[in-house]
């Protein structure tokens, strides 16, 4: 696993991440969500399109980086996290901490979040920091996943 020297800093996005972290993003989605056709199913042209129109118009996304390497990302709408990457080479190295922790200061009463119920590694990063589960339902269409339901209170 590569370590990058430096220390981890989350900043807001800038139009030149955009290539980089999309292809990230979609990638570690493709991988993370395997046991998700339409997951699998996505290109990276079709990640692109939904990113600047569902993403960039509707949402503040921060971007963890170090030593001029995009590690991760978290968007955040309002007091939802709608997308939270840690791309695979920077797992277990602060990256997620240091991102929930930035996300903390733009919504410092409340976190909500969705994530599938089989997602057993991220559930567990949530519950470690903080988070409670607080409904469980199913995912909407095309997905149609059972998922969960996270809040974190300050």
């Amino acid at each position: 696993m590569p370590r990058v020297a430096g220390r981890i800093r989350v900043r807001e996005f800038v139009e030149g991440d955009f290539d980089d972290l999309v292809a990230r993003w979609h990638a570690t989605n493709v991988t993370a969500y395997a046991y998700v056709a339409e997951h699998r199913a996505h290109t990276l042209d079709e990640a692109r399109a939904f990113f600047r129109e569902h993403v960039l118009d509707h949402c503040r996304v921060l971007v963890a980086v170090r030593g001029g390497r995009t590690l991760g990302l978290v968007v955040l709408d309002d007091d939802w996290i709608r997308q939270f990457a840690v791309f695979a080479p920077f797992r277990r190295q602060g990256v997620g901490s240091a991102l929930l922790s930035k996300a903390r200061q733009f919504a410092p009463g409340r976190l909500r979040l969705h994530t599938f119920q089989r997602n057993v590694a991220a559930r567990a990063f949530y519950e470690h920091h903080g988070f409670v589960p607080v409904a469980f339902g199913t995912s909407p269409p095309p997905e149609s996943e059972p998922d969960v339901e996270y809040a974190w209170t300050a």
